[in-house]
């Protein structure tokens, strides 16, 4: 059975910044890691972090959605492609582990989402991340 405690796990992915902008106090951050782009939107930067310099993108579980046989457009900007490893299932909520490029991810949703979408392993799927619930930790 999942364990639904506050201590959730966070998912932490290392990336390379490439674009930088800012409007009215707000920062929009730009990365790759693999194949992927990444898409960070704060209100607060570091001054020492630039282009070309290796952060990690930190998010809940509880932020990534993710979609089978997804087709159309969607607002969230950062949008993986992986496979299901591993479901974790409990009678509410379930929590879903996703690999892609040497890399896993965690997903909480609720059962009924499973059970809907008809998740099972190795199915295909493209995880959802919104921009805004994306923190940034420098690296060392």
């Amino acid at each position: 059975m999942i364990n639904m405690d506050l201590n959730y796990r966070m998912n932490k992915i290392k990336v390379t910044i490439t674009n930088i902008e800012e409007h009215d106090g707000i920062t929009k951050i730009s990365s790759f890691f693999g194949d992927h782009n990444l898409v960070a939107i704060t209100l607060e930067l570091w001054q020492n972090i630039k282009i070309g310099d290796e952060a990690y993108f930190v998010f809940k579980e509880t932020e990534v959605g993710i979609g089978k046989n997804f087709q159309g457009g969607i607002s969230f900007p950062n949008i993986l492609d992986g496979k299901v490893v591993d479901i974790d299932a409990g009678k509410l909520l379930s929590k879903v582990v996703i690999g892609m490029e040497n890399l896993k991810i965690s997903s909480i949703i609720t059962t009924s989402a499973i059970k809907k979408m008809n998740l099972k392993k190795n199915d295909t799927v493209k995880a959802f991340i919104k921009a805004t619930e994306i923190s940034i930790e420098e690296i060392g």
